[in-house]
């Protein structure tokens, strides 16, 4: 199959593109853009150990939002878009909203078009758990969608856009929203690359309200969750990929103390009003439309994600 993988650079997206592996002509569309979160040279580093196993790929390297280049990521014409390209953090949108919200909303409507001149059969559309808001229970993708922040809102409104131009013009979608993925390949801002970065100096782990909770996701699940989704003969749904069993903040940091063997303290220094409160996401649909089965538990998860940090130390 010809696919198209927008944000294939990224974290999520790299792994995506090796799990296709051989068997599909993939086409990655990405830039080397660092969002101020990494050095030049570091990022380049990471993103030859990312596309390490990647092959039978062609690259282009330019803005998803760029109607010049959505030209040259559709030449191999592509029956499949997998689109993540985006703004990777709330705080980095909220930071920068016109930039953010541009990429996300604008590069969505320019893929969307681009797929529809080029008679894309399906397109999925990577989303965020950002767009429930506030929940504590037990969440399926049926409930309300209340975001907190811009970038909720911006993930919300590209979720809008596929669903109605895809339905304006006979195209099959999906949409998928994950929840704190972590692993090997990350960048060094997300929490639990915080909470490694702290604990391997033996700082203060400081947890922002520790009670809250986050149904971490590993790379690999996440990548593979998603995989499931767009090759399904489901279509026009929107689907929760992620472990499906949250943990605390607090139990996060626990065991990244436990498995560094770290003499760091943990800190709750209160709620961070950027992020909602959340809690697991049901992945019962998922399951049972596309066979999704999420393998790696937190514990887990983070001792393969330390093992790899011990070669790849978290430096910007």
């Amino acid at each position: 199959m010809r696919i198209l993988v927008t944000g294939g650079n990224g974290f999520i997206g790299s792994k995506i593109v090796e799990l296709l592996g051989d068997k599909h002509s993939v086409t990655v569309l990405d830039s080397d853009e660092t969002y101020g979160l990494i050095s030049s040279q570091k990022l380049q580093e990471l993103y030859k150990w990312r596309k390490r196993n990647w092959k039978k790929v062609t690259f282009v390297n330019g803005d998803v939002r760029d109607q010049m280049y959505g030209l040259k990521s559709f030449k191999a014409r592509p029956e499949l878009v997998i689109h993540l390209a985006s703004y990777p953090r709330a705080k980095i949108v909220n930071n920068n909203p016109v930039e953010g919200v541009s990429q996300i909303v604008n590069g969505t409507t320019n893929m969307l078009w681009h797929a529809k001149q080029f008679g894309v059969k399906k397109f999925v559309y990577i989303s965020s758990s950002m767009v429930y808001g506030n929940f504590t229970n037990e969440i399926k993708e049926d409930a309300d969608t209340k975001p907190i922040n811009i970038y909720g809102e911006a993930k919300l409104a590209g979720e809008r856009l596929v669903k109605l131009f895809c339905k304006d013009n006979k195209m099959n979608y999906a949409i998928v929203r994950p929840s704190g993925v972590y692993g090997p390949g990350d960048l060094p801002d997300r929490v639990i690359s915080k909470f490694f970065e702290s604990a391997l100096k033996n700082k203060n782990l400081n947890v922002h309200n520790g009670n809250n909770k986050v149904d971490f996701t590993y790379r690999k699940d996440a990548a593979q969750g998603i995989i499931d989704v767009a090759m399904s003969k489901n279509a026009n749904n929107s689907f929760n990929i992620t472990y499906g069993n949250a943990k605390t903040l607090q139990e996060a940091a626990e065991l990244v103390v436990k498995i560094t063997g770290s003499k760091s303290k943990i800190v709750d220094t209160g709620r961070n009003s950027l992020y909602p409160d959340r809690g697991t996401l049901n992945i019962d649909r998922a399951k049972s439309l596309c066979g999704y089965k999420p393998t790696t538990g937190l514990e887990q998860g983070l001792e393969s994600y330390y093992d790899w940090i011990k070669q790849w130390p978290l430096t910007a």
